[in-house]
């Protein structure tokens, strides 16, 4: 199913979603379209399911023992997604189509199914002390990712490591410096 995967990734990259069809995605994987419709009962489903692969959601997260390096690592990902062509077209897909119902659903998915994936590490950074309690990885990971992400998808601009490290830094002092201060008013 991988290869099923793979082609609707790319079927999505050049024509978008609207020009997805699932039996040509099948008949460019060698399978039969009902094979594909079993797993993927409906073309947002099979959007999903491919978008979800090509980001990476499969890969298990960096878990180096430090939240900072985990981050980085991610961060590493993010870019080399947003950069690749495959990444550009599914950034401008989203962008452009999101006013289909469909479309909007699908990056709705996909973002909260990132963001989850990605509080995992602030979670982990959190029971190891590293990340007092009550921080909202939410936030913490849109201001890192959300920047980043914007420059690259929207602006064109490259993103070095040392500038993608910058921002990992600031967020976490951010969230270290924030979290103490509300526990000081707290108090």
């Amino acid at each position: 199913m991988a290869a099923v995967l793979r082609v609707a990734a790319e079927e999505i990259a050049s024509g978008g979603y609207a020009a997805l069809r699932v039996e040509h995605v099948a008949e460019r994987a060698g399978v039969n379209k009902t094979t594909v419709y079993r797993r993927w009962p409906t073309k947002a489903d099979l959007a999903q399911a491919a978008m979800g692969a090509f980001l990476g959601q499969r890969e298990p997260l960096p878990d180096t023992g430090s939240v900072r390096s985990d981050l980085v690592q991610m961060v590493r990902r993010a870019i080399a997604f947003a950069t690749a062509p495959e990444g550009r077209a599914m950034m401008r897909l989203i962008a452009v189509e999101s006013a289909d119902p469909e479309v909007d659903v699908l990056r709705r998915n996909l973002r909260r199914s990132m963001m989850d994936r990605r509080a995992v590490i602030i979670e982990r950074a959190q029971d190891r002390g590293e990340l007092p309690p009550g921080i909202d990885a939410r936030v913490l990971l849109d201001a890192i990712f959300v920047p980043i992400l914007t420059r690259v998808g929207r602006y064109h601009e490259e993103v070095d490591l040392t500038t993608a490290e910058a921002f990992v830094d600031l967020a976490l002092a951010g969230a270290k410096h924030g979290a103490a201060r509300a526990h000081r008013e707290a108090c």
